[in-house]
């Protein structure tokens, strides 16, 4: 232990100093891969920066795991479009998408980014419509990415009285659907988001173990595997009734998880999973002070007071520095994130190439040296348009 103290001081020490020297080299290294091969050219027009392979280049070079999104996002698609046409238009996009990008080293998995509100068993047409469609994408990957994994990353609910509308059911109802959904679709990783539907600032970790251990059950009942999404932002809400009027008034108050509240978050997520990941780093952990088209500056269009993320950063960093390299006893990993959702905006602006370049890869520095694994991106459909797509919907 005492080597690996050595080990962090020296590199908190020198990294500032070697950090320019290295995002240069990482630079060379993409301009030179970049220009060499005719595959890399970009998706939409040649004469633009291919964001998605910049992303994979820089992240092939710092070890880093990617998984992406499909063109087949968000949770309202029943009865807008049949399982027939999403597995068509699928099944399409990832062939394309893999053929583009699948030789790089860190392309490791593909992300199901469809929050449904909770379902039943009894609701047989729903079930059938999305257990039918998440299958095919697991065929699909399994097909032209052999072990590439497959991710979705569900939510429950923790308004037992109804306030905003939705039905509230009992853990044990989650666990069987999703028992019977894991199963069936052969979806390898379920990745629990750890604060509810309502992301509320007074819900306890009593109130949220008892969901943990439904979606734990399931997965681990389905043979697949369970992780949680630990949030690092949440709404300051007092109690239901401050919550509820926030809501009304379009002026919800997101905030940083205070550290000391994150570490238990963390240490109650390792009890019953095998992987941490996260939502929040972006926009409340982002060093980055200035202002990135590479990033979100808001949650659900409501701005975010941006000004004391650096601190929030720096606080994550050093308890990282600090923990353990062992999994503490009665744990299934160790209680830090291994990566977060990247959500990357429309428009990156009227940057250069070597701008772009050099944002990219101080973005990745600064989530490997938080002990980040993984590249959560979402949004890539916007960044990637295969070719005649339009007769493939």
């Amino acid at each position: 232990m005492k080597n690996f103290k050595i080990t962090v001081y020296q590199y908190k020490t020198h990294m500032e100093n070697i950090k320019s020297v290295f995002i240069a080299l990482v630079i060379l290294l993409i301009y030179v891969s970049c220009t060499s091969s005719e595959k890399r050219k970009t998706s939409v027009e040649t004469s633009e920066t291919d964001i998605l392979e910049l992303i994979y280049f820089i992240a092939d070079e710092m070890d880093m795991k990617i998984m992406c999104d499909i063109d087949m996002i968000g949770g309202d698609l029943y009865q807008k479009k049949t399982a027939e046409e999403l597995i068509r238009q699928s099944n399409y996009y990832m062939e394309e998408y893999h053929e583009k990008y699948g030789s790089h080293a860190s392309f490791w998995g593909w992300y199901l980014n469809n929050e449904l509100n909770p379902l039943e068993q009894s609701d047989v047409e729903q079930s059938l419509f999305w257990r039918t469609i998440w299958k095919s994408v697991v065929d699909k990957s399994k097909a032209i990415s052999p072990g590439t994994k497959v991710t979705i990353s569900p939510f429950f609910l923790l308004d037992k009285e109804g306030y905003r509308g939705f039905k509230y059911l009992n853990p044990e109802i989650y666990e069987e659907w999703w028992y019977h959904t894991m199963k069936e679709t052969g979806i390898d990783i379920l990745m629990l988001q750890d604060s509810g539907a309502e992301h509320l600032s007074f819900f306890t970790l009593e109130d949220r173990k008892p969901f943990f251990q439904a979606f734990a059950n399931a997965c681990r009942k389905a043979g697949k595997e369970f992780w949680m999404n630990v949030e690092t932002g949440q709404v300051e809400a007092k109690d239901w009734a401050h919550a509820l009027q926030m809501e009304k008034d379009f002026d919800r108050k997101w905030a940083f998880t205070e550290i000391n509240w994150l570490k238990q978050k963390l240490d109650l997520a390792a009890e019953y999973a095998t992987g941490i990941i996260n939502w929040g780093y972006y926009p409340l952990m982002n060093p980055v002070e200035e202002y990135s088209v590479l990033t979100i500056q808001d949650i659900d269009g409501q701005p975010v007071e941006l000004s004391s993320r650096k601190n929030n950063y720096d606080a994550y960093k050093d308890y990282v520095d600090h923990l353990s390299t062992r999994i503490p006893q009665g744990k299934l990993t160790r209680p830090k994130l291994n990566g977060t959702l990247w959500f990357l905006p429309l428009e990156l602006g009227s940057q250069s190439r070597e701008e772009l370049e050099k944002a990219v890869g101080q973005e990745i520095l600064n989530q490997k040296e938080v002990g980040f694994e993984f590249l959560w991106i979402c949004n890539t459909p916007k960044h990637f348009k295969p070719a005649s797509s339009e007769n493939n919907k």
